[in-house]
């Protein structure tokens, strides 16, 4: 079996967490997620700095996947500053088959999404404008490599435009 990377990366609050999750749902055991917060906060509960205990066992879970499942999803902020390392692993790793998202939205959205989050007590809109990346994208800016997720889109449509870009994709195998 053949699997396909799926990369969504964008500033806290922008929705990747909750697209990731919607997206497995949809293909169930077809799907692994792999979520940066939970390798980071729960499983190591590590900062986030580069090369971190986190990144090493998300690679592993990532080479575990792979032929396993059809769709890996791989989920987070992951600046390139930190997470270089991780990133050049995946690209590798997935030469042709995968998708590659960034969250494109201003950080006046990124607040009012993450007022609605659980988790939002958990840090203030100062700490989110503390760690707040401008459009710290992968490729260059106008690339078809990288697909940008704009503000306006809702959650149904969202995960629709992925399923619809991973069938397509699939498809051209």
């Amino acid at each position: 079996m053949e699997s396909m990377l799926i990369l969504l990366r964008g500033n806290s609050g922008s929705g990747k967490t909750t697209i990731a999750k919607a997206v497995q749902h949809v293909f169930g055991e077809e799907a692994v997620l792999i979520s940066q917060d939970v390798f980071r906060r729960e499983i190591f509960c590590v900062k986030d700095t580069p090369n971190n205990l986190a990144s090493g066992l998300m690679k592993e879970a990532v080479l575990y996947a792979k032929g396993k499942v059809p769709m890996i999803l791989v989920e987070g902020i992951y600046s390139r500053e930190k997470y270089q390392d991780f990133l050049d692993f995946l690209m590798k790793l997935f030469p042709q088959k995968k998708l590659v998202y960034y969250f494109d939205l201003s950080f006046e959205e990124t607040v009012k999404r993450h007022q609605t989050r659980m988790q939002r007590d958990y840090f203030s809109e100062e700490a989110m404008r503390k760690w707040w990346l401008e459009r710290d994208l992968l490729f260059p800016k106008g690339s078809s490599e990288e697909r940008l997720i704009k503000e306006g889109l809702t959650i149904a449509e969202t995960v629709d435009q992925i399923i619809a870009d991973y069938q397509e994709t699939r498809r051209s195998d």
